[in-house]
């Protein structure tokens, strides 16, 4: 394999399925010119169209090759301008397989390679549509890149049969999710806003005098009926969302090595993922508000990479759900560094809660303000403006806590958007820490305390506001004594 090799062909698809997704505005731009199809704006965007979804992709996939030694992972591409990567092993922050259903029967896979310092919007080497076993090999040399330096230059490829027997490091911890478990996951997702949001785009898409016909028909309806066909929207982009996460975490697997995390799943494209665990930046178990209630959580890792960019917050999950009680005693396996038991955090306990619930009414004041002052009718929606700042105030206020549980080890609870987060954050991975405290903090004996931790290529400040002043300190004189 150390020989350049191009993708296989079906690896075409996936670069034209790509061009399809970033100019996606081009089939637009053809439909608006649809009715002129004699004009020159018609046919350029045509051959604009041939060009983007067509000829380069193909010239892309032509001018794509790569070769995996023992030293590094190098590729070669580009149309006008040559672009020659060399990728050490030890530089790999995390390998991302994803193998789309029609590549299973010819046992291909796309590779994704990504290190400290790549791009934000891609990885630093695509190689789609390759053997299953280059990801073997480049996981076989990343376990022996100290002694690779020792392999002679004539070293010939290994075997798809040799990678597989050398590459198999031992589990010392397996969990496969449950189809209890994954329904739990799916119901309780808050992904389906997003879904309610789409369903209402296509709304103001359909033909006003269909609209209107609608609007006229249901007006003789009674008031049930108008309130059942909200529940029913609501009721589909919750079904929508449910079966988005089923296909996305179908057969979730989480597999501890000596060295690294390896987490897999997807129905329609399985996407495998290996963490190291020295880099994991930090844990994150976060509960939505849905969650909390049904006392179901879900843990995920901070890595800096974007690996894990389609998944939930773009961190990698490593437990979709999991009940309270259960998850220390199951996660301890994967990430030793974890408490056996969920810990005291009443250290860094809000006093009071009225300082968030000020700073979240004055941060809607105004949008509310706005609409009563020029939609008088709609005054309700800036008094539920307000309710709901209050409330979410008072939930950020409430879920607010901390504590350095060891001396190495600092936990963080924070509530933002209805969602409660606890974060372990090893003490060699904090990056920086901020105390700050205002001239009329100094009276009530409060403080804000920020700790930033690498979170893909940028950073993730973990901010504890309003909380008492000597704990903020300590902790802060902690952190400049370790540093």
């Amino acid at each position: 394999m150390t020989t350049p090799k191009r993708t296989h062909p079906l690896g075409l698809l996936q670069h034209i399925a790509k061009s399809i997704k970033d100019y996606w505005f081009l089939f637009i731009l053809l439909l608006s010119q649809w009715q002129h199809i004699n004009s020159v704006w018609f046919w350029g965007t045509l051959v604009l169209m041939l060009v983007a979804f067509l000829i380069w992709p193909t010239l892309k996939w032509l001018m794509l090759s790569y070769a995996v030694t023992p030293d590094a992972v190098i590729v070669h591409s580009g149309i006008f301008v040559r672009h020659h990567e060399h990728i050490p092993y030890s530089r790999i922050q995390t390998v991302q397989r994803k193998q789309w259903f029609y590549l299973r029967p010819f046992k291909l896979e796309e590779v994704l390679i990504e290190t400290a310092s790549h791009d934000d919007s891609a990885p630093e080497a695509r190689l789609a549509a390759v053997p299953t076993d280059v990801a073997d090999t480049i996981e076989h040399y990343r376990h022996t890149a100290p002694a690779a330096t020792a392999v002679a230059d004539d070293t010939t490829a290994l075997t798809a049969t040799d990678t597989a027997d050398q590459t198999d490091a031992p589990v010392l911890a397996h969990y496969r999710i449950n189809s209890a478990d994954l329904v739990k996951f799916g119901l309780t997702s808050l992904i389906f806003i997003p879904f309610l949001l789409v369903l209402l785009g296509l709304y103001n898409k359909i033909p006003e005098s269909f609209t209107n016909s609608l609007i006229n028909d249901a007006s003789h309806m009674a008031l049930a009926l108008l309130i059942g066909g909200a529940i029913l929207i609501i009721v589909i982009a919750w079904l929508g969302a449910f079966f988005w996460t089923l296909t996305r975490y179908y057969h979730f697997e989480l597999d501890r090595e000596p060295d690294q995390l390896k987490a897999a799943k997807g129905l329609f494209q399985r996407n495998t993922i290996t963490a190291p665990i020295a880099r994991i930046q930090a844990v994150r178990i976060k509960q939505n508000i849905l969650r909390q209630w049904l006392h179901l959580q879900t843990v995920q890792v901070l890595i800096a990479s974007k690996a894990a960019s389609d998944d939930d917050d773009n961190d990698l999950v490593i437990m979709p759900v999991i009940a309270n009680q259960a998850v220390y005693r199951t996660m301890t396996p994967f990430v030793d560094w974890l408490p056996q038991t969920a810990p005291d955090l009443t250290a860094l306990r809000v006093p009071r809660n009225w300082y968030l619930m000020r700073n979240a009414v004055l941060f809607v004041a105004f949008p509310a303000i706005i609409i009563a002052w020029f939609w008088p009718h709609l005054s309700w929606i800036s008094i539920l403006l307000v309710i709901i700042a209050i409330l979410q105030g008072r939930f950020a206020g409430h879920n607010t806590a901390g504590a350095l549980i060891s001396p190495n080890l600092l936990a963080l609870q924070t509530g933002h958007f209805w969602t409660r987060e606890v974060y372990y954050v090893p003490a060699d991975k904090i990056q920086s820490m901020g105390f700050q405290q205002s001239i009329w903090m100094k009276k009530t004996q409060l403080a804000h305390l920020t700790v930033n931790v690498r979170h893909g290529n940028h950073n993730q400040a973990i901010e504890l506001r309003y909380v008492p002043v000597t704990a903020a300190q300590d902790l802060y004189d902690w952190y400049l004594h370790r540093t």
